[in-house]
């Protein structure tokens, strides 16, 4: 049950950040996504956070955030939320790594 709701977590968490990460702040001539860097941040946060609540609870959102990802895309005229440009595509390969190394990092709690 707890993996079904982690996976339900990483849905839920790829369509909040799919809407907060198009936030851009101009300084001087520069836009600065600062919507896509706590989009990114927030995923490894709660990555860790998944996997000390089950084995392989960081795999688990991953997936849930990926099946979420997926049907954004997959549905008809496209993704309204993650654009096709350089902002959407730092958001998806962002999220993406920060999952792999969320996954990959070995975890303090040993028993």
């Amino acid at each position: 049950m707890r993996r079904v709701a982690l996976a339900g977590l990483g849905a839920y968490l790829c369509i909040v950040s799919s809407i907060v990460h198009r936030h851009v702040i101009e300084v001087g001539a520069v836009l600065v996504p600062w919507g896509t860097a706590l989009a990114v941040a927030v995923t490894y946060v709660v990555v860790i956070a998944a996997a000390r609540v089950a084995p392989v609870g960081g795999a688990w959102l991953g997936m849930g955030w990926g099946v979420a990802l997926t049907a954004q895309q997959l549905s008809p005229g496209g993704s309204y939320l993650v654009a096709s440009d350089w902002i959407g595509y730092s958001f998806i390969v962002g999220s993406l790594g920060a999952i792999v190394l969320g996954v990959l990092r070995p975890n303090s709690l040993v028993p």
